[in-house]
């Protein structure tokens, strides 16, 4: 957990729950981490690579503006490698 967490406990709970569904989505796409992370960093994502591998890992939260555009990189990425 993020030590600079300032929520309610409600979104403490929130948070973990959205944490570990996208460290399970990324583990089913296959992705290549760097991969993902180049692409959410285009889109105009501000985590740096070590803490983006953290958050993936379940190891720190991000702020939710964040986790949206991670969620939008795998779905975009995801999408691109059905066609």
């Amino acid at each position: 957990m993020n030590a600079d967490w300032t929520g309610d406990p409600d979104q403490l709970l929130e948070a973990d729950e959205q944490r570990r569904d996208v460290a399970r989505r990324f583990r089913e796409t296959q992705l290549p981490m760097l991969k993902l992370w180049t692409y959410y960093y285009g889109l105009g994502g501000d985590a740096d690579e070590m803490s983006f591998d953290a958050y993936l890992n379940e190891a720190l939260h991000l702020p939710a503006s964040q986790v949206g555009l991670i969620a939008t990189a795998m779905r975009e990425l995801s999408a691109d490698e059905d066609q």
